[in-house]
């Protein structure tokens, strides 16, 4: 017969109690916390889905942010759009007074003030912001995207924003969609290093790589190298790497680490002489196997074929006007393949002008070899090519602008009238660019009533993983507490004398 000790019995009356104690407790917490889970081990499976639970709502909630602010910085843009609009008409009317016949030499030459005002105004709106973000230029929101003169210098890509995991939109429109034109030519093998990034170059120099295997080889970039030039000093260094073009980026190119993925050191690149290494991008120590330069983007120059304008998507050609004073002439470009062949054909149009490149190679100009007449070009019918090229159109409204301006203090009568189709064509450009935002502004809203639902239901299944049933919790309380009591009791009776008798 087996003996039952009193230690026996106080050791299993504390484990009653303890266990006793213990579902209160856990009771207890569920009505404090409102949570039926608090810790994985209070139901495992549970868990999992309420991680889950949680880690949707937090990407729902981070999409949420990048709606809103895109949301924000379009309509923001959308208002400056709008200023321009206003800018355009009020340009088109001072145009059509000053062709009028009422209008004088000295009623001209007061008109171009208030133009002149207008180019200050229109540039200003262009470097707009939102918050420390400049609105109009691509990418790099940190780069004022139009220049005192006028010419486009932000990145040719818009900004995105990410809607969802599958989706992103475009939450800003670029400067070079409605003020100026912007040729972009991607970046290419034969691409001169000194034409990078907007004709600034990289300078020449020498810098080494040391691969994730620890093999180090030299570069040497020399006056007059080219961007494949580059790529084959580079894989020719001795470091197991291959540089390229990648097929997925239009303004950079890549370096990919050949070593076995067990391999863990990162790649190395030093500058040993000269800064090349770091105005490449590619300068420092990084942990990865494949690594981009930043963006190289090039000016155009002669050289530059036009399929390789606004990034690769080419540039259809058309024929278009020219008009300088009282000549006019059609210019033909077929079977131009460069930029080269546009402004031989552009200077050989017999229209006494001189085509050429501006600062940063972003776009074409053109100006009359008279001094008393101001040049402009116009797209015949739908064509658009005057206004890609930079040199017309109504995608160009501050060289329209600069132009009426020189046509006012010139007194030069056909080209103020001249420009007034210009000028109807930069309104009808501008409010397309409003029209576009608009879509975007009711696409994002669409996704942040998405998004709500979807946080609704998602918040739905994690309260039914996770909350307390109250009413369930306080009854378990309640009959545990009188559990708890009667099992108290029940063990001061049968174990006599004990300490729970003084602790009756």
């Amino acid at each position: 017969m087996f003996r039952i000790t009193n230690q026996m019995m106080y050791n299993n009356s504390l484990v009653n109690m303890n266990l006793e104690n213990q579902k209160l407790y856990q009771t207890s917490q569920q009505i404090s916390s409102g949570k039926r889970v608090n810790q994985p081990s209070d139901d495992p499976l549970a868990i999992g889905e309420i991680m889950s639970y949680q880690t949707k709502l937090d990407r729902n909630d981070r999409f949420a942010t990048f709606t809103q602010k895109a949301k924000s910085m379009l309509s923001t843009s959308e208002s400056f759009v709008a200023s321009t609009t206003d800018v355009a008409t009020r340009a088109r009317e001072l145009a059509m007074g000053a062709a009028s016949g009422t209008s004088t030499p000295q009623t001209r030459l007061t008109t171009s003030q208030e133009i002149d005002n207008l180019i200050q105004h229109t540039i200003q709106t262009g470097n707009g912001k939102y918050g420390s973000d400049f609105v109009f230029s691509g990418l790099s929101t940190n780069v004022p995207p139009v220049s005192q003169t006028g010419n486009y210098q932000g990145n040719p890509v818009a900004l995105n924003a990410v809607l969802n995991e599958t989706s992103t939109i475009a939450s800003t429109v670029k400067a070079s969609d409605f003020l100026m034109a912007d040729m972009s030519p991607r970046l290419t093998l034969n691409t001169p290093l000194a034409s990078t990034k907007l004709g600034q170059g990289v300078g020449t120099g020498t810098f080494t790589i040391t691969d994730r295997a620890g093999n180090t080889g030299t570069v040497n970039v020399t006056a007059g190298m080219t961007v494949g030039g580059l790529i084959n000093a580079i894989n020719a260094s001795g470091a197991n790497v291959t540089a390229s073009l990648p097929a997925t980026d239009t303004y950079s190119f890549q370096i990919v680490d050949n070593n076995t993925t067990t391999v863990t050191n990162p790649i190395r690149i030093t500058d040993t002489a000269g800064t090349v290494a770091s105005a490449l991008g590619i300068a420092g120590s990084r942990p990865v196997q494949t690594m981009k330069s930043d963006s190289l983007r090039p000016s155009a120059t002669a050289a530059t074929a036009l399929s390789d304008l606004y990034g690769g998507i080419g540039l259809p050609l058309s024929d278009i006007s020219v008009i300088n004073g009282a000549t006019s002439a059609t210019v033909s470009f077929a079977g131009a393949t460069t930029v080269g062949d546009i402004l031989n054909a552009l200077n050989a149009s017999g229209a006494n002008v001189t085509a050429g490149l501006n600062a940063n190679g972003t776009a074409l100009t053109l100006t009359s070899n008279n001094p008393a007449t101001v040049a402009y070009a116009k797209d015949i019918n739908a064509g658009k090519t005057a206004d890609q090229l930079g040199i017309g159109g109504g995608r160009n409204l501050i060289l329209n602008l600069q132009r009426l301006s020189a046509a006012l203090k010139g007194n030069d009568v056909r080209a103020i009238s001249g420009l007034l189709d210009n000028f109807s064509s930069a309104i009808d450009t501008t409010a397309a660019v409003r029209g576009e935002i608009g879509a975007r502004i009711n696409r994002l809203d669409d996704n942040s009533t998405q998004l709500d639902t979807s946080k609704a239901d998602v918040t739905t299944m994690l309260s039914n993983a996770q909350d307390t049933d109250m009413a369930k919790a306080i009854s378990d309380f309640s009959l545990l507490q009188t559990a708890y009591q009667a099992t108290a009791q029940a063990t001061a009776q049968i174990i006599q004398p004990s300490l729970l008798n003084f602790l009756k």
